[in-house]
């Protein structure tokens, strides 16, 4: 079992990345460890443990900022924003429920699992990234340190424009290969006034994307938009699925509207009659709108089945219904559902293989975009990419800024591409898409 190294401020955190480089040590980069099995499993012979590097910094609600150490709970964050009625606009949801994984600090059924540094690393983001862009776009600053051993920060307390590298970029979605993050500071944003949901029902999943596309191109500024097949409606929204004005049973298209109440009112009834020859549709209010969404960010249907195989494929908004059509042909009882108008495609499938892998990475591919293999057991990892594989340039480009970051890959070595030296950017392709 490897050892566990525990840093509780950034000065021992430095020491112990010192330590490692000298002795040429490779380290596991954890916080809670609830992300895990995303992605391959490292090969290093020392845990660094940041989950006691916490602690709020700083919290200014009138000026919509946070700043915090990694380690602190995204429990303990999203508890606090809320007391000011603010939350992170990118919506993080529990992906360590989807992967069958610990829990710690998490609020059972609403505050995602996990540390604010885990967060970034893997850049999670929910429904509204259509709108509001993914966790990488709301990282005002950080402090950090490198591979080499070195203190490097970027950013500061607003958004500006600056000269340089926006570091902040590069660091989300590399999955802790470059350097670790110690101190974060984000953009917070207030809650919504009121929020409402427009369901129509829609069995055809290529009409269904046709329908998001519409509604994303109207004036009714739609922050949410998602497609649930009949068999995991109830898992959204219990009353969608057992009313009978809208029939049992059926498909939905969901689609999102914040603000004003007499805003968000008159935006849900012209999204009703925008849609009205597709069906006729309900609107569920603010309360039961906001568990839907939760849901839809915690992927809530495709959590139970640790045993199956799921996949995460970005693609082309307009692409999403023919991608899950072409994964039907694939398994005919593939569990799939569309989130970012179609642009995100979630599919569970009962077991896998190479040769599986293979089919579903050319179909997204062949979509204009790219698959990752978010859960599978671990000898499966071991045999295919988790991440999309990139080009041969890409992964120049990619080694090339991890030499500079971690020359001698002491940090989560394997992580991204097991096989080559260390992964690199490759993460800002395959979870930042």
């Amino acid at each position: 079992m490897a050892e566990t190294i525990t840093p509780t401020s950034p000065a021992q955190l430095r020491d112990a990345i010192l330590w490692a480089l000298s002795d040429k040590v490779a380290l596991e980069i954890i916080g809670h460890g609830s992300k895990r099995a995303y992605g391959h499993a490292v090969r290093a012979d020392y845990v660094l443990d940041l989950s006691k590097l916490t602690g709020i910094l700083f919290y200014q609600p009138e000026e919509l900022v946070i700043s915090a150490y990694a380690g602190t709970p995204l429990a303990e964050i999203t508890a606090l924003l809320a007391q000011k009625h603010q939350q992170f606009q990118f919506e993080p949801g529990d992906f360590p429920r989807l992967l069958g994984g610990q829990r710690d600090g998490a609020v059972a059924g609403r505050a995602p699992a996990g540390t604010l540094g885990g967060m970034v690393a893997t850049n999670i983001s929910g429904p509204r990234r259509l709108k509001s862009g993914a966790a990488r776009d709301h990282v005002l600053g950080f402090g950090a340190v490198s591979g080499r051993g070195e203190d490097f920060k970027s950013g500061g307390r607003v958004m500006k424009n600056v000269t340089g590298f926006d570091l902040s970029k590069l660091m989300a979605g590399s999955f802790g290969t470059l350097g670790v993050m110690h101190t974060l500071t984000l953009k917070a944003m207030p809650v919504p006034e009121k929020t409402r949901t427009v369901l129509v029902p829609c069995e055809d999943v290529v009409l269904a994307g046709q329908a998001m596309t519409a509604a994303m191109g109207s004036e009714n500024e739609v922050s949410g938009a998602s497609w649930v097949p009949a068999s995991m409606l109830a898992m959204i929204s219990p009353d969608a699925a057992e009313t009978g004005d809208i029939g049992s049973a059926t498909s939905m298209v969901m689609l999102r509207v914040e603000g004003p109440e007499q805003s968000v009112d008159w935006r849900a009834a012209a999204l009703c009659r925008l849609l009205d020859d597709i069906g006729s549709a309900m609107v569920l209010r603010t309360e039961k709108s906001l568990s839907v969404w939760q849901a839809i960010a915690d992927v809530k249907p495709m959590q139970s089945r640790h045993d199956s195989i799921l996949w995460r494929l970005s693609v082309p908004p307009s692409s999403g219904g023919a991608v899950v059509q072409a994964l039907g042909r694939i398994e005919p009882n593939v569990d799939a559902m569309l989130d970012w108008a179609g642009g995100l495609v979630w599919a569970q499938f009962a077991a896998g293989s190479v040769e599986q892998a293979g089919k579903i990475r050319q179909i997204a591919v062949d979509a204009g975009g790219q698959a990752c293999l978010v859960r599978a057991a671990d000898d499966l990892r071991r045999e295919i990419p988790v991440f999309q594989p990139l080009s041969s340039e890409i992964n120049r480009i990619n080694r090339k800024i991890s030499e500079n970051f971690d020359p001698h890959n002491i940090l989560n070595p394997g992580r991204m591409t097991p096989g080559l030296a260390q992964g690199g950017v490759s993460g800002n392709q395959a979870v930042g898409a």
